[in-house]
């Protein structure tokens, strides 16, 4: 089974990590061609819209492949169960979030409004390639969206460069960038319409794929993922309100900037989030199969080895992205990121985003056993707590303190998370904690960090000589100690 969800795995991360460059050069393309005040506007709007996205989808994703799991003789009435309850949900938040946004500062310009408009029919489309994805998930045919994802990401990538270098050049938009930056927001719908089309054709050979509306089970659906839905909604509010927070708190003259700066890093951040966000989904038909027949010592098997696979890939990024951090703001945006006057810059918001990201990728396999074990409530519970936690404290130090705190507070609630999830946990599965295997990952993390701290600052050459050579020896030594650890069970 492992080697089932190993192969399902690796073509997923093997997607995200062609997607992840993908996004790290649209975000190059962005930051290049708009203004940091542009730039903002555009962190804002996307920052404000997935916290929507996350409110519609009510985690039905995750529910949708433990349901056709546990049930695979009624995948086809569920999948189109939930397109439909979906539809029904992005149609209501496209109105709700529009709404609203009338009655935030800084959110209410026409410009502003009219990109959230277009926005919610990229999450409308989202949610329902989504439906057909967990239909794919759950048997365990992913391949495919791996090559649609790629396709509509490199259309995306092209419709914005023709904006930026044909449609409205760097040196018109100073004119016209009402229009400009419409059109990069119509790109993000024409993309994902795109992904769900090439999606929906190969799905449709599996079974096929229409809209259905049984209230009854439609209802029942609505009634276990409700508590899954709050929960990751308020995950994501304490992830991303502080953007929110930052545009209303903060002084005006510098709220445009703090965002511009602070976004930089969480985009890249987030494009390193998603893929291991994969893994678990693999291991969640496993997870809830195993949960349902009771076999303990398979999920206490399962849940150590992600735990270790979990904690190295993170141990890796950290050290990878906080040696590196300044030449990534250079070669993917520009100085200005690091060159402000602002009292922080993008480069000093990297030290406290990545070290979020540490307990974030950790925290994933708890989230995922949560799930499979139906134990919503208890997601539900510990979100409320940590969602009122980082708004108090987000209110509180951000006038003060700007970004540099929201990041720090995003950090303290992901510990615990770590913490509550943790115990959580253990209570339902008898998993070792491997605290040996950390502490060795630690050491040789700190090996890794002082040796290649010394030949950045004493053997530097240029910009691209010390990202591609000195990056990937970083990378190799990290796999070839990975090999070393584990070569029993990559043998298995």
């Amino acid at each position: 089974m492992f080697k089932k969800i190993a192969t399902n795995t690796f073509s997923q991360i093997l997607s995200k990590v062609v997607t992840a460059i993908i996004a790290i050069f649209l975000i190059s393309l962005l930051t290049n061609y708009l203004s940091l005040e542009m730039y903002w506007l555009y962190s804002k709007i996307y920052n404000y819209t997935w916290i929507f996205v996350f409110l519609a989808d009510l985690w039905l994703y995750a529910i949708s492949i433990r349901e056709i799991s546990n049930n695979p003789k009624d995948s086809s009435k569920i999948v189109w169960n939930v397109m439909t309850l979906r539809l029904i949900l992005g149609v209501i938040i496209l109105f709700l979030s529009t709404f609203i946004a009338f009655f935030i500062p800084g959110y209410d310009s026409s410009l502003a409004i009219l990109s959230i408009i277009i926005a919610s029919f990229f999450t409308i489309l989202q949610l329902i390639n989504s439906s057909i994805l967990s239909l794919m998930q759950a048997n365990m045919k992913i391949e495919f969206s791996a090559i649609s994802l790629i396709i509509a990401k490199i259309l995306n990538v092209l419709f914005i460069w023709f904006i930026a270098y044909f449609l409205y050049p760097k040196e018109l938009i100073a004119w016209d960038y009402y229009a400009s930056f419409l059109f990069i927001m119509w790109a993000w719908v024409i993309s994902v319409f795109i992904n769900t089309l090439l999606n929906y054709f190969y799905a449709s050979k599996i079974t096929p794929i229409k809209f259905e509306a049984d209230f009854s089970y439609m209802k029942h659906l609505f009634k276990i993922s409700l508590p899954y839905g709050i929960a990751l909604f308020l995950s994501v509010v304490y992830f991303k309100v502080d953007v929110i927070l930052l545009s209303i708190i903060e002084w005006p003259k510098l709220w445009d900037l703090s965002i511009a700066l602070y976004s930089l890093p969480m985009k890249i951040v987030e494009v390193l989030m998603v893929i291991w966000w994969f893994y678990m989904t693999s291991m969640l038909p496993s997870l809830s199969s195993w949960f349902k027949e009771k076999n303990y010592e398979k999920l206490s098997s399962l849940v150590s080895l992600s735990f270790k696979i979990l904690f190295w890939f993170s141990a890796l990024l950290f050290v990878w992205w906080i040696l590196f951090r300044d030449y990534i703001i250079k070669i993917i945006a520009n100085e200005n990121y690091i060159n402000t006057t602002h009292m922080y810059n993008s480069s000093d918001a990297f030290l406290i985003v990545f070290f979020v990201i540490l307990f974030y990728f950790i925290s994933l396999v708890f989230i995922y056993v949560l799930v499979a074990a139906e134990k919503q409530s208890k997601l539900l519970k510990i979100n409320i707590f940590i969602t009122i936690f980082n708004i108090v404290w987000n209110i509180i130090l951000i006038p003060k303190y700007s970004f540099m705190w929201a990041w720090i507070t995003t950090l303290l609630s992901q510990i615990l998370l770590f913490i509550f999830w943790y115990y959580h946990t253990k209570k339902l599965i008898d998993f070792r904690f491997p605290l040996f295997f950390i502490i060795r990952i630690i050491l040789f993390s700190t090996f890794i960090f002082l040796v290649w701290t010394y030949i950045l600052d004493n053997l530097s050459r240029w910009l691209y000589f010390d990202f591609i050579i000195y990056s990937w020896l970083i990378t190799i030594l990290y796999f070839s100690y990975y090999y070393f650890e584990y070569r029993k069970i990559i043998k298995i």
